[in-house]
Parts: structure tokens; sequence; C-alpha cells
């Protein structure tokens, strides 16, 4: 999150004067009564392989007056949310390990609603957050000393199979000199330290002395052609990605984006240390599989986009003012897929 996203939200207070508790009205005819219902978030019961784990249903309302329960439990760990107690105060996270050792994390302040505790490598944890301004964090927290080791602002977070990789989106609003914001597409690797993931510099730094604390992941999308380090990469263009899908085995993720009026995929190879960094390859549509072809802006819709082995299925539905709409499905291998520059 840049600095001004975070100092917008520091004040949690203030925050909760808003209206969060959306009220659902309904007249009982014949009697003259109202019932008035209050539609609180909604949570479930999921199991990751040993692992009991209670989150927040993905669409559910914000709000931070009805946090719901949320934790972690395996036969090794105990991560539990405590929701804090008043609007001046903290959520924290109680850990306590399998020996009976027991910490308490403090989180942001600011943080609004807990969605998520999922355990990731190397005895930690990564905290998802949600918020009313369509904003988002995530936390790291290593297990055994009980300490916030990173929180990245994000714009949504796709968090990978294995728990390793936290693919997100990065919204830089009004940049310099356009209009618009601008969408980018990091990559955070929770094998790697809160400095291994921090992969940007201040700007006006050509020394590169000086890290940029809200230039956290490596930048997979937009990618400039040879380009290799975890620099921030310039794009003048918005993009418009959609329909993310990571790989069961959390090798790679792949998402359609729509940019400049012409559809791609895009597929990201996660690295198998943490030397290497992630590759990212681009399939465009064209010719005959051109869903934009002939329109004024494209306006397709990603039906669904789903692994095959070895290729992706993808079906789009395209508006035809002329007609009924035009409907397509494809299966593109990976092998067609070209790294950018190439």
């Amino acid at each position: 999150m840049t600095a001004s996203g975070e100092i917008k939200r520091k004040s949690k207070a203030s925050v909760l004067v808003l209206v969060f508790s959306f009220v659902l009205s309904v007249s009982c005819s014949g009697n003259g009564q109202t019932l008035t219902q209050q539609r609180a978030p909604r949570s479930e019961v999921r199991h990751i392989g040993g692992a009991e784990v209670k989150l927040v249903v993905q669409g559910s309302l914000v709000d931070p007056q009805q946090q719901p329960e949320v934790y972690w439990h395996d036969p090794e760990w105990s991560i539990d949310l405590v929701a804090p107690e008043s609007a001046d105060q903290a959520p924290r996270i109680s850990i306590r390990s399998h020996l009976g050792n027991t910490s308490l994390a403090k989180l942001p302040e600011y943080y609004e609603q807990i969605s998520e505790i999922l355990r990731g490598p190397e005895d930690k944890a990564i905290v998802l957050e949600d918020n009313h301004l369509a904003e988002s964090d995530f936390s790291i927290i290593d297990l055994k000393s009980g300490q916030l080791m990173n929180n990245v602002g994000v714009a949504f977070t796709e968090v990978s199979p294995n728990r390793r990789f936290v693919f997100f989106e990065d919204v830089r609003p009004l940049v310099a000199d356009t209009a618009k914001d601008e969408s980018r597409y990091r990559l955070y690797d929770a094998l790697k330290s809160p400095r291994g993931n921090t992969c940007g510099y201040r700007r006006n730094d050509p020394t590169h002395k000086y890290l940029d604390p809200d230039m956290r992941g490596f930048q997979v999308y937009p990618r400039n052609p040879g380009h290799t380090t975890c620099d921030s990469v310039d794009e003048d263009d918005d993009n418009s990605g959609s329909n993310f899908v990571w790989a069961d085995d959390s090798s790679k993720i792949v998402f359609a984006d729509l940019k400049n009026n012409v559809m791609s995929l895009v597929l990201v190879m996660m690295p198998l240390n943490t030397k290497d960094p992630p590759r990212t390859l681009l399939y465009p549509l064209t010719g005959a599989e051109n869903v934009c072809a002939g329109a004024k802006y494209c306006d397709s819709i990603v039906k669904s986009l789903t692994w095959n082995s070895d290729a992706v299925n993808v079906a789009f539905v395209q508006v035809n003012p002329a007609g009924p709409p035009i409907a397509k499905s494809l299966t593109i291998p990976l092998s067609k897929f070209v790294p950018i520059g190439k």
C-alpha cells in the first residue's frame, strides 16, 4: 500500500463511524409489522490437509463490528484471531504450539476484518484482511517468535495451494502524468525474508541505495522485454486481469488480461528456489481466436478458465451489437505461450 493509502486507513475509529451493516427490511402484509434482519459476514469451516480452518466466505460483507471467528488448527499449531474489543484496539493473533508455547502477535490497528489465517512454509502464517474500500492487506507472522514480519497493502490476493506464494495486485492511484490507476501484478514468496520481498527502490534514487518499503513483491506483469530484476516496471497502460487460476501443484498461475482492446492469456511460472525469479509468458489471441475482432471496445467476458494437463481451456462470450453474443471455446497448449519480449 502506498503511504498515502495507509494514512487514509490509519484511524480505525473514524472508519467505524461509517455504515458497515447492511439492513434488509421486509414489510409483512396483514399485521402492519416490519421485520428487520441484519446481514452479518458469513464464515465456514474447511479442511486443508490435516488442518481445520475457519474463514470468512469470499464475497461476504465487511463489518468490523461483527468479526466472525477465524482460525487455523493443525497438529502442530493453533492460530486464532483475537478480535478487538474496542474501536481503538488492534486485532491480535493468538499462537499456541503443540509443545504448549504461546504468544500473541499484534496486527496493524487499521485492519477492519480478518478473512483468513493460513499456515505458510517454515512456520510462518499468512493473515488476509478485507476492508470496505475494496482494498486489503496481508501479513506474514513468524509463529515461533510471535512477531509480525511484514504487512503488504494490496487490491486482492490469490494464495497458492501450497501457501508459499501470494499473487496480488498492487494498484497505484493517479500516477503522475496519467488520469487513471495503474494495476501491477506481483508475487510474494513466503520463503524469502521481508527484505528479499522488497523489490523496488525509492524514486529519484538512481544508485539504488534505498529500498522502497511500499514496493513489495516481484512484479510479474506487466514486464518489459528482457527485464529480469525485481524492480518495478513502468507501464502507462491500465491492465484488466481476471479469472486467476493456480495449478494444483502451485507451480504456475494463469489469468486473462484485457489491454488496449486485446485479450491475452498470461502464464506465470513459479521459481523452484529463492534465487531464481518467476517467469512470465504470454499468449495473445489473434486471427480466428481474436474474441475482440471488429469490436470498437472489447466487452468479452471470460466465462471460464481451467487447467487441462499441459494446456488451459478458456471460454469467452463477446457482446455482439448486430446479433446474439459470440461464444468461443479454446484449448491453448502451454507450449504456445511465449516469454514476454520474444
